[in-house]
């Protein structure tokens, strides 16, 4: 064993969480959940084999939190929503702490980017009535029909038209948040991280512009980052000062993906509003962790937003090796690195970089992600077994 990459392998303290190294799985979208949100055991298997390639900490795939409200986002989406949610969840959960790894739930309300056929015929919901202009993801591209062998037609699935949401309204919606991370813990997870990025309804708050509200949760830095502070006060409550909680930042979304904050300034006071908050760590969402899109000032968002707020920093996006993952941690940008698609086609990324080995990365591509044909109005990447198909 070398000494490649000190910084990437030491210990890290998040909240009331000890890591092993700084090493975390981000959140990786697959919808393999059963139809009616319960994770299974193929979901256990992959997770508990990339706990085997030494991480220090998972995040899970964005999770919906409460049956109402129009909180599912996709089809074959995990659910934190019920018992049986529970229990599926404690199957991966102790999967994965059979390997020394942490497991936190990332939960997640779509928003306006809802797939329509999960909302039972209701309007998306949003900061403010707006209507995005993007479409499910995966859907309608040449490419996409390749890798999944699809003849015919395949429409685009397009988003509705978002209702504002009422103050009331924000407030249910983030006692849902709560109650959905008192079930994570109930099924042993370590803790929870929000998810305020990507394009999702707490983006829908915290971009300006999404949120042309003009009460108190829009219309500054301040009040846009607002709700999101309201659901981790929740939670907080709801778990107690034992678990740790995280909030998911960027400046992307999935229907806006070169998506960008006015400024590192605009970051900064996202950062200032979130000091002293019920958050032990922030994790910053990017194609690459160091571009700012603006140029306002070159410190990268995530160090500003570490800089101002006083957590540790997880950053996500351009860190795929150690010399990328040790540059992240020695640069002031970030305390933990949160890497996807290295993870995803290398499971044991962990001790390949730490045996400081030249490595022929493999290049990711989503096909790998795709199962054979199953049925393909139900969801991506379709992993399920067709209930019409006979017993083996």
């Amino acid at each position: 064993m070398t000494d490649a990459c000190p910084t990437l392998f030491s210990p890290l303290v998040l909240g009331p969480v000890t890591l092993k190294n700084r090493i975390v799985m981000a959140p990786l979208t697959r919808q393999m959940a059963e139809p009616d949100g319960t994770p299974t055991d193929e979901m256990a298997a992959y997770y508990a084999r990339r706990a085997r390639g030494g991480l220090g900490m998972i995040i899970t795939e964005g999770t919906y939190e409460q049956d109402g409200w129009q909180s599912k986002a996709y089809l074959s989406q995990p659910g934190i929503a019920t018992d049986a949610h529970v229990a599926g969840w404690k199957k991966v959960v102790d999967a994965v702490h059979a390997h020394d790894c942490k497991i936190i739930v990332q939960l997640m309300h779509g928003g306006r980017v809802c797939d329509p056929r999960c909302l039972n015929g209701e309007p998306p919901v949003s900061a403010s009535a707006t209507h995005s202009g993007g479409w499910v993801l995966y859907t309608d591209t040449d490419y996409e029909k390749n890798i999944r062998a699809i003849d015919g037609p395949w429409p685009k699935v397009t988003f509705g038209p978002a209702r504002a949401l009422r103050v009331d309204d924000i407030h249910a919606i983030a006692d849902g948040f709560a109650a959905g991370a008192a079930r994570a813990v109930a099924a042993g997870a370590d803790g929870v991280e929000v998810h305020g990025a990507n394009g999702y309804l707490l983006w829908q708050f915290i971009n300006p512009k999404t949120n042309l509200r003009t009460d108190d949760f829009g219309g500054s830095p301040e009040n846009n980052i607002r709700f999101a502070k309201l659901v981790g006060d929740k939670i907080r409550a709801a778990i107690g000062p034992g678990k740790l909680i995280v909030l998911r930042l960027s400046q992307d979304g999935v229907d806006d993906f070169t998506g960008a904050w006015p400024g590192v300034a605009y970051a900064e006071a996202i950062g200032a509003a979130l000091k002293g908050s019920a958050y032990d760590a922030l994790h910053w969402a990017s194609f690459d962790y160091a571009a700012n899109r603006q140029t306002d000032s070159a410190e990268p968002m995530p160090a500003a937003l570490r800089r101002t707020s006083g957590l540790p920093m997880i950053a996500n996006g351009g860190i795929f090796d150690g010399a990328t993952a040790e540059t992240a941690l020695t640069s002031g940008a970030a305390d933990a690195v949160a890497i996807g698609r290295a993870i995803f086609a290398h499971p044991d990324w962990a001790y390949i970089v730490r045996s400081g080995m030249p490595y022929d990365w493999m290049p990711f591509d989503r096909k790998y992600v795709i199962r054979p044909p199953l049925d393909y109005g139900l969801a991506y990447p379709l992993a399920l077994t067709d209930p019409k198909w006979p017993a083996p």
